[in-house]
């Protein structure tokens, strides 16, 4: 199977299930829209208290919708690129990939995540072990976002499970009650050999009753044109996709302390192939030329997200009170080109006990020339709660405390279909190669908080713990499944787990816009049950959690009234029990299998010269390597103690510069660009793949941006991506030797219109 068709998800034909995780920003400008232009007097809600980033004793990047809008990014990865520590795993369709904050990723069979994500106060991503959320990634429309924050390390003490290398957390734009107001935006696009594309986009916000009540809305459609031609079916620019979403939000203030919001959203996206091309062995030359795979059929998938959120905070003398419920919905299918994963495999179970079985040879049943589609539905429902008190200053001290609850339903079907080598699928009842259905709940409850206790005004230390007790119940096979065409046992599991993690910090702050601080944090990843229905001789029955402890000290400073901001931090991570998924017969085996450490540095900078000239500089180092592993993992995943884990770019950097131009006392001009590096990194293990080179080359590539705004009524952008038409790649899949891709050059133009 291909990249295009996920390979962690042939890891699913053996049981795992769904659910996911979102999206960045742009560490080159810690500035969001409508805050201060003082880098000092951002602030952000990391910490489930409102704070100066300045102040913030944690590495963090915040950046607002607008100004992700004015860079054009358009996907996760643009995103990625430009946060120091952040990367992913691209998989080449819009909303699927996996995000790997500070380098923790185990490797292509990886299902769920190491970094969190939340929409304000809402867990996006699954923490379940049998949850799938290592493979979502919504794609928020950039005018339902206020900012963005990326916090950094382990945030396992105020966000729980699965935020073992951090965090990712969407800001929504709430509801004004002061002012009717609005916006349109079009976009048009071209992108190299390849078609059109478009946006089109809507805002509005409405006070209902003034200074009580306002309701605010988004919609959106968004093309996204292709460029790659399946050569197996003739079809010109098959990866295209189809993003429409909208939001919709109801704020209400019934006294200046009290405040209540309501939300709901949705996106669905329809992805009609891969941005995959095919390789020659051992090279990075596509093997049928340009920007072409060979798939027998076409091959998509569509993304659902749903999501509703309620939150009300109450603010007191003391403190505030925040209550926060909310209901995610996820809901996925797949398909890809899974012919060279699992029809060797098949024949190789198959040729033995097939005259036996079927009565016929396995040439018979299943001939070489066979193919196969894999056709994968996870979907997942997800209930979340939370109460939380955030105590004011009382004196020398400050405290946070709170409960949580969440509950995640999930169901996956895994189907592998057999097909001729014209293309037809096979009759019953050998028309499932394998199928299966998985089923798993996942409940948690644990409280949380934490305690600064100010030695002086300038000088403080901060300790924190969370407890939590989880609990799984988990069902896989049963009747009509089906392995290699032969029937599947029905298996059920049951698995509780308790996990305590803690943080502590010391933080110093000389003067008001430069501060120090050291921190020391644990996160956890929860265990779950064994799914490998064979499992070999010594396998783990259950998988423990794995932990992490980071260690980072870093500084924050401003000068000349913020005209220049530096924030850079320094860190170290212990990764243990790492749960190492690798495939026995193409079916996943879990296991503690492994440790690693990493070490790193993160820099951000910002200088603004003048009033109309602004630099962001942005660099990351990150060694993500295996200390150790066990003699069973090395030989399936065939990686060895000293090997850097994938897809982590030893260095990257990024440069954005733009200066805007006043032609006239109406009319302001903006000119931009954008450099974007990363150094060349392993895709896998680095003898996971015999036949291919697993280091993907470094890439480098610019962006160039120009616009007008009349008197911030009308704006229009003209954008060139990839001036450079740069052929780079972000990700290789290890069975098929195909190759993703990034985007030759766009030509973009947009009008905005506000109202």
């Amino acid at each position: 199977m291909r990249l295009k068709s996920v390979s962690q998800f042939r890891v699913m034909a053996l049981g795992a299930t769904a659910v996911g995780a979102v999206l960045v920003a742009s560490a080159s400008s810690a500035q969001e829209a409508g805050s201060s232009a003082d880098y000092g007097e951002i602030v952000v809600t990391a910490s489930k208290r409102a704070e100066r980033l300045q102040d913030v004793p944690a590495a963090i990047t915040a950046v607002g919708g607008e100004k992700l809008e004015t860079l054009g990014v358009q996907n996760f990865r643009d995103y990625a690129s430009l946060v120091p520590g952040l990367a992913q795993r691209d998989t080449g369709q819009p909303g699927v990939g996996t995000i790997i904050l500070r380098g923790l990723n185990s490797g292509p069979q990886q299902t769920t995540n190491t970094a969190g994500y939340y929409i304000d106060d809402t867990p996006f991503s699954a923490s379940g072990y049998l949850g799938v959320s290592a493979l979502m990634t919504p794609e928020p429309e950039l005018a339902e976002i206020e900012r963005i924050e990326v916090l950094k390390g382990p945030q396992g003490t105020l966000y729980g499970a699965g935020s073992l290398g951090g965090l990712i957390r969407v800001v929504t734009r709430k509801p004004d009650l002061t002012e009717f107001r609005g916006s349109m935006r079009g976009e048009i696009s071209h992108v190299k050999g390849g078609e059109l594309g478009f946006l089109l986009r809507g805002t509005v916000n409405i006070p209902v009753v003034q200074d009580l009540a306002a309701i605010s809305a988004t919609g959106y459609y968004r093309r996204m044109s292709g460029f790659v031609d399946n050569v197996g079916t003739g079809t010109k620019d098959v990866n295209r996709s189809n993003l429409a979403g909208g939001r919709i939000a109801l704020l209400v203030e019934p006294a200046p302390n009290f405040r209540i919001n309501l939300s709901g959203q949705y996106q669905d996206i329809e992805n009609n192939g891969y941005s995959s091309v095919d390789l020659l062995p051992g090279t990075f030359t596509p093997r049928y030329g340009g920007y072409t795979y060979n798939d027998f059929l076409d091959f998509g998938g569509e993304v659902k997200y749903r999501l509703v959120n309620a939150t009300a905070e109450y603010e007191m003398d003391a403190g505030t009170i925040t209550a926060s419920g909310s209901y995610a919905k996820y809901d996925v299918d797949f398909a890809g080109d899974a012919t060279t994963t699992y029809i060797p495999i098949a024949r190789g179970v198959l040729g033995p006990v097939s005259d036996a079985v079927f009565g016929v040879p396995v040439d018979t049943l299943l001939p070489a020339s066979s193919r196969a589609g894999s056709f994968f539905n996870p979907a997942a429902d997800k209930y979340s709660a939370e109460l939380r008190f955030a105590s004011k200053r009382l004196g020398p001290i400050e405290f946070l405390a709170g409960a949580f609850y969440t509950k995640e339903d999930s169901t996956y079907l895994a189907n592998i279909t057999p097909y001729t080598a014209a293309g037809v699928p096979f009759a019953s009842p050998f028309n499932y190669l394998i199928k299966t259905t998985t089923t798993s709940k996942y409940e948690e409850i644990a409280g949380f908080g934490n305690l600064t206790f100010y030695l002086t005004d300038n000088f403080d230390v901060t300790g924190g713990i969370r407890y939590a007790h989880n609990t799984q119940t988990s069902g896989t096979g049963g009747p009509g499944a089906r392995t290699f065409f032969l029937p599947r046992a029905a298996l059920t599991f049951d698995f509780s787990d308790n996990a305590t993690t803690y943080l502590g910090t010391v933080r110093w702050r000389p003067m008001r816009n430069l501060s120090f601080y050291a921190r020391a944090a644990s996160g956890y990843r929860p265990g779950g049950p064994q799914t490998n229905s064979a499992p070999p001789p010594g396998a783990q029955t259950f998988i423990r959690s794995d932990t992490v402890w980071n260690y980072e000290a870093g500084v924050k400073a401003s000068a000349l009234d913020g005209a220049f901001t530096i924030d850079a931090s320094v860190f170290h991570i212990d990764w243990k029990d790492i749960q190492l998924n690798t495939l026995s017969n193409g079916f996943i085996l879990g296991g503690n299998a492994a440790s690693a450490d990493v070490d790193g540095l993160e820099l951000q900078m910002q200088a603004r010269p003048n009033d109309l000239l602004t630099i962001g500089a942005n660099l990351g180092h990150t060694r993500a390597v295996l200390t150790a592993i066990t003699p069973e993992a090395a030989a399936v995943a065939r990686a060895a103690a000293g090997d850097r884990l994938p897809l982590t770019p030893p260095w990257t950097a990024s440069l954005v510069a733009d200066q805007k131009i006043p032609l006239s006392s109406s009319v302001t001009g903006n000119v931009g660009a954008t450099l974007r590096f990363q150094s060349a990194m392993f895709a896998t293990y680095p003898g996971l793949d015999p036949n291919l080179t697993q280091k993907l080359p470094e890439l480098t590539t610019v962006d160039l941006r120009a616009s007008a705004a009349f008197d911030d009524r009308f704006t229009v952008q003209l954008r060139v991506d990839n001036v450079f038409d740069k052929f780079g790649f972000t990700n290789i899949d290890s069975d098929s030797g195909s190759a993703t891709v990034i985007r030759p050059r766009t030509i973009s133009l947009g009008v905005s219109a506000n109202f």
